[in-house]
């Protein structure tokens, strides 16, 4: 086979760039020697507080490589996919003749724009049938090598919900993590469309009168003032009422989590946000709790959290984890459910690819 054109080359790696990162990070790079694409991840990029072990770079660079693997299926070729332990480079990814999407994938690939996160509220009904028996079933394939568990009663779905919004009651009162998350909003549309790293903030859903305050919010002394009376806990129950309309939960879990691991766990949520979409199905990650809860077993975060934000964030981890039996430990939430379409979306910029001969 000779050397495949830039031009599908590009298409396959616009596929991965429209993947999910966190707050819109897109921390990937992309090296094409030949035909092989290099699959670079950026750190630095992410959340540098939330981010422990790198596992949230590497869990979009996982979704990114499905979508890759789709595209290149999809026009024809075998993606051949290799995990590399060390350095900036996670994957390589050699394209050779002869791949065609299988039964069930053309449903994938054909969702792959047309995801999106939905923060919005759900319309508090159980999934039908279908979907739910198609998600359970890539639930139990182990094809990924990790675990998930679906959360579907009333009492649970409110309790985790609340449990999750623990973020939002540490991160409006913590000063280093309301630095981080107000610094990853984009305020306009403009920024938006160019695709700038960043949660655009018609995306959050925040009604009119949230979204002027949120204005004066992203001052810490103002935020400040308003933790002191209770303000961030305000704000978590608000918003775990409406994560609570979801008509799931999706906890994905494992027994251990390394390089090849987090990579996995990408892949194995870029299947279940596609499968979702092409069921017409919202779909939200909602995993900043869990995330918080690992990265304060880290020394570094020592003298950034209170005991009592420690406390906190601790027991919300445990109920989750509660939840999930003896299926593992929880690495990441999503929930699942219907709604009206979001109000607005978060745009990619153009992705960064060398071609190396």
């Amino acid at each position: 086979m000779g050397l495949i054109s830039p031009e599908l080359i590009t298409k396959i790696i616009t596929s991965a760039s429209s993947a999910p990162s966190g707050d819109n990070s897109q921390p990937w790079r992309f090296v094409v020697r030949n035909n092989i694409i290099e699959f670079h991840y950026l750190p630095e990029k992410d959340n540098a507080i939330l981010n422990y072990e790198n596992s949230g770079t590497l869990i979009a660079l996982g979704a990114s490589i499905k979508n890759a693997e789709l595209e290149a299926l999809a026009l024809g070729y075998n993606p051949k996919t290799k995990y590399i332990q060390k350095g900036s480079c996670v994957a390589t990814m050699e394209l050779q003749e002869g791949g065609r999407l299988k039964k069930g994938e053309l449903q994938l690939h054909e969702a792959i724009f047309k995801r999106h996160s939905n923060r919005k509220a759900y319309r508090k009904i159980a999934l039908d049938e279908e979907p739910r028996t198609d998600i359970l079933n890539l639930f139990s394939s182990n094809e990924y090598g990790v675990g998930a568990v679906l959360l579907e009663s009333k009492d649970v779905l409110q309790k985790t919900a609340r449990a999750l919004t623990t973020m939002e009651e540490v991160a409006l009162g913590n000063q280093k993590l309301h630095e981080l998350f107000f610094k990853d909003i984009l305020w306009s549309e403009s920024e938006n469309r160019e695709g700038k790293n960043g949660m655009y903030i018609k995306t959050l859903e925040l009604p009119p009168p949230a979204q002027f305050l949120f204005r004066f919010l992203k001052n810490w002394s103002f935020a400040r003032a308003l933790a002191k009376i209770g303000f961030p806990k305000l704000v978590a129950k608000t918003n775990a009422k409406q994560n609570a309309s979801a008509s799931a939960f999706g906890v994905v879990v494992v027994r251990r989590a390394d390089r090849e691991t987090y990579l996995n766990i990408g892949k194995f949520i870029e299947h279940a946000w596609l499968l979702a979409t092409a069921h017409g199905l919202s779909f939200q990650i909602v995993t900043g709790m869990v995330f918080l809860a690992r990265t304060m077993k880290d020394e570094s975060t020592k003298n950034i959290f209170s005991d009592k934000e420690r406390k906190l964030v601790d027991r919300s981890y445990d109920i989750v984890k509660k939840y999930v039996g003896g299926a593992g430990e929880p690495i990441i939430v999503f929930r699942l459910g219907t709604s009206s379409e979001p109000t607005d979306i978060s745009y990619r910029t153009k992705p960064d690819i060398s071609f190396v001969k």
